[in-house]
């Protein structure tokens, strides 16, 4: 059965739009895995795809990227997001010998780690939110903070469900939260019944790993795909592992002073930092713009963001807006973005020095 009549099918099942725009296959794995232990099965997928644990083969990854626009509700000519092709190059050897580099548009970065230091040149101190996506992709496909339950200050609940589409089963666990401003959140994780995961969804952030391959005992996606929802891509990339061969040493030490904990290509989370805090918040409206009160913020609308090192919100887009798609935006939708634009922050912190971190508003 090909890929587009496994969608339609699958549509009903996947709830939160956690659609499956592709279908790996299983690549010797065990399928005797419980289909209620959920922590089990992340913990199994972490093992699975992590080419970066001690004692893992050395490799050579290269990958071609693209990364498209969002939704910005901002005239064209003011688009922030940068866009375009790029390409990322990893040489790994061992947890303390590696070298990553980035290039997109104008944004390049370099990082090493020696057995003497971590050292990072970078063109900014700002990692654009399209290269953010994508090293969360290549290094997090399983988060820390879904793999230890000790890290949340409340016991996690995974739901089971479970779908067979042409001969092939398929496993989601999925749980959601009540924040306090009321709105549900929601992540969900898509298996193939052999334990290989294929898709995650957070906040109908969707991001799908496909085309497998085997490296050294590894589950290699070849093909990665970061969606709002599952009709729009964010970024596409495609991605080549090898061996690597023959390395200078002198590769994996930049010159100059060790790189600060909080500059990194890594993406920094909640669980590792303190997190960013809201400073400030104006309205870009005056008060007869908005009238006596503020309009409904549109329940169930989801921005994201970067939040930077200075404490800056920036790339600010929809990644979901409860309206049809192709229609026009009610205009409380704009409203909503032009406040969130002006937010000011105290910037995530980590080991006392400045980062960067992603940021919904919900």
């Amino acid at each position: 059965m090909r890929t587009r009549e496994i969608l339609r099918i699958l549509c009903l099942f996947l709830s939160c739009e956690a659609l499956l725009p592709a279908t790996a296959q299983p690549s010797g794995a065990d399928s005797k895995i419980d289909p209620k232990d959920a922590l089990g099965w992340f913990e199994r997928a972490n093992n699975q795809m992590n080419l970066r644990t001690l004692g893992s083969a050395p490799f050579h990854m290269k990958v071609r990227f693209h990364a498209l626009p969002g939704v910005e509700l901002l005239p064209k000519k003011k688009s922030e997001i940068i866009v375009g092709d790029g390409e990322y190059e990893e040489t790994w050897v061992s947890p303390q010998q590696w070298r990553r580099e980035v290039t997109l548009g104008s944004y390049h970065a370099v990082e090493t780690h020696s057995d003497r230091a971590r050292k990072m040149e970078a063109s900014s101190d700002y990692e654009p939110s399209r290269v953010f996506m994508l090293m969360d992709a290549l290094l997090n496909p399983i988060s820390r903070g879904t793999l230890s339950p000790e890290l949340h200050d409340h016991r996690v609940r995974w739901s089971t469900d479970r779908s067979t589409v042409g001969g092939q089963t398929f496993v989601r666990f999925s749980k959601s939260d009540n924040i306090s401003t009321g709105v549900t959140t929601g992540t969900a994780y898509i298996f193939l019944s052999s334990g290989i995961l294929m898709q995650s969804n957070e906040n109908d952030l969707v991001t799908t790993w496909a085309d497998d391959t085997q490296f050294a005992g590894k589950v290699v996606p070849r093909s990665v795909t970061v969606q709002a929802g599952t009709k729009r891509d964010l970024l596409t990339a495609e991605v080549e592992v090898d061996e690597p061969g023959a390395v200078d040493p002198a590769a994996f030490d930049l010159p100059g002073e060790d790189a600060d904990a909080g500059m990194t290509l890594r993406p920094l989370h909640w669980y590792e930092v303190r997190p960013a805090e809201l400073t400030h918040s104006e309205s870009t409206r005056t008060t007869a713009q908005r009238g006596s009160q503020s309009p409904d913020p549109l329940p169930g609308m989801i921005l994201h963001g970067i939040v930077d090192r200075h404490g800056a919100l920036r790339e600010v887009e929809v990644i979901y807006g409860p309206w049809k798609d192709g229609s026009t935006p009610p205009d409380s939708a704009q409203h909503l973005a032009e406040d969130a634009r002006q937010y000011k922050f105290r910037p995530a912190v980590i080991d006392g020095s400045p980062c960067e971190t992603a940021f919904e508003v919900l």
